[in-house]
């Protein structure tokens, strides 16, 4: 018989009582909350209040939460110019106290034999320079410090001495060492006559925020992609330890990292072999002008949108919007770019008009606990998909079960009971699910995986179902190789 929720058992007054509920039987796919933060680095400029959530809806709002020039302006554009509709947050803190800045220099020489313009580039933001006729090299010095300075939205501020210009982060901390400095970077720019100009890149940043104080800030929190712009050890491995309790069976907050990294090739193999983690992505140029930060905010963009809609269908192709590549000689090679995925770095292309799109993303995930190399949990759709199907599975159980007894199969309670569930009933209810995840392109072979499935009573908690649950997730098409034979 029925089981009412709304009508007294005992009810005598005569009457037509009629309860309405949803039935889940043939309910779709839940909806997936996706919900992405931004971890900033904020200068004491912005309104931001440390450690406080913020809903971000406009580019511009990095600006003035985090200060113009900033790593979370910087974020909060990379992350808007890839993804306009999907949820995020940012939350910030500030340099580190004892932290130091990072400074590098421009060079000038001359006197210009011509009048002309030089280009200058900090973080990839393009600063004319006008330079008259016969101007000496401290003159020029002296207009490109009031150039750069006269951009609010830099990354660094400058100051001429002679002729040397040095520009210092506003940040202190390492992300100061990956602002790209250059001179005439594009193919049209022109050194007047007479004139040069010779970079040294920003080195000398020292002590990164505690990610620490943001991760504990949002501990009772949901979200599904989380942008962090550390690279430190002690950061990563703090992150990596707060996302695998985010994982756990009684976290039940999913959640995946995005970092961005920058070096050679040696640099980017050692950040990605700092973590070890299935929840972690790391994409990393050797001499980008766009900051690492901005690389993983673009990807997060990408990702928090399109992972939402699929788990299971990989990424690669999609453009990262803002993003500029890497000069062609600072490009990394076939054989370089497969080193990355085994090492855990994610990789990127380079059409032909400059723009980078996503070659493959990979966790940071490769050695099993023994030490072996594993390869469960490369994609990041693995996780994703995971994360996706046990949301799902949750929120229908739930939602079907609310307040269900629990008996064994073919006792008496449950031939006559609608509110008795039953392992066998559970079991139906995992198979119903798995194909609808088969036919959303999530899994592949349900009938075997179900087959697989146990749903058994525990033996001596009698309000207890312990099962396996079984899935195989759908694989992407990744690499074709083939023999092209010629017949003779």
């Amino acid at each position: 018989m029925p089981e009412f929720n709304e009508i007294p058992y005992d009810w005598l007054k005569p009457g037509v009582l009629i309860e309405v509920r949803p039935n889940y039987d043939r309910v779709g796919v839940l909806p997936f909350p996706a919900r992405a933060l931004l971890m900033c680095q904020m200068l004491g400029t912005g309104t931001a209040t440390a450690g406080q959530l913020y809903q971000l809806t406009r580019p511009e709002q990095g600006t003035a939460l985090f200060g113009a020039g900033s790593v979370g302006e910087a974020m909060a554009k990379a992350f808007k110019a890839a993804n306009k509709t999907s949820d995020v947050y940012a939350i910030a803190i500030g340099d580190d106290a004892g932290g130091q800045a990072a400074a590098g220099t421009f060079t000038f020489g001359g006197p210009a034999s011509s009048a002309g313009t030089i280009a200058l580039y900090v973080a990839g933001q393009r600063v004319r320079v006008a330079v008259a006729n016969e101007a000496t090299a401290a003159q020029m010095a002296t207009a490109a410090a009031a150039a750069l300075n006269a951009v609010p939205d830099l990354a660094v501020t400058a100051a001429a001495v002679a002729e040397v210009v040095t520009v210092t982060a506003k940040h202190k901390g390492e992300v100061g060492n990956a602002i790209h400095l250059a001179v005439n970077a594009r193919i049209d720019d022109a050194m007047p006559a007479g004139a040069s100009c010779a970079v040294v890149a920003m080195t000398g940043g020292t002590t990164n925020p505690d990610v620490q104080t943001l991760l504990d800030a949002i501990a009772a929190e949901w979200f599904t992609d989380i942008v962090v712009p550390w690279t430190d050890n002690t950061n990563l491995a703090a992150l990596a330890a707060d996302l695998a309790t985010r994982y756990e069976a009684l976290g039940k907050q999913d959640a995946h990292a995005y970092v961005g990294g920058r070096g050679t090739f040696g640099a980017l193999t050692t950040v990605g072999g700092i973590t070890n983690s299935p929840h972690i992505s790391i994409i990393g140029a050797k001499n980008s002008p766009t900051p690492p930060w901005a690389w993983a905010a673009s990807l997060a963009g990408i990702a928090t949108h399109h992972l939402a809609a699929d788990p299971a269908r990989q990424l690669r192709g999609l453009a990262l919007p803002g993003v500029s590549a890497p000069g062609a000689a600072d490009r990394w090679t076939e054989t370089e770019q497969d080193l990355l995925l085994k090492a855990g770095v994610s990789t990127f292309t380079v059409s032909a008009d400059g723009s980078v799109a996503i070659d493959r993303v990979v966790t940071t995930y490769n050695l099993s606990s023994l030490g072996g190399v594993d390869r469960a949990w490369l994609d990041i759709m693995v996780p994703r998909t995971l994360s996706r199907i046990r949301y799902d599975w949750a929120s229908y159980v739930s939602a079907t079960y609310p307040r269900h007894k629990l008996a064994d199969d073919d006792s008496i309670a449950a031939n006559h009971s609608d509110a008795v569930v039953t392992p066998r009933r559970m079991h139906g209810s995992w198979a119903a699910r798995c194909k609808l995840y088969e036919r959303q392109g999530w899994i592949e072979g349900a009938r075997e995986t179900v087959a697989q499935s146990t749903f058994l009573r525990d033996a001596t908690d009698r309000n207890r179902l312990n099962a396996s649950q079984q899935v195989r997730i759908i694989g992407n098409l990744m690499v074709l190789a083939a023999a092209l034979e010629f017949q003779v």
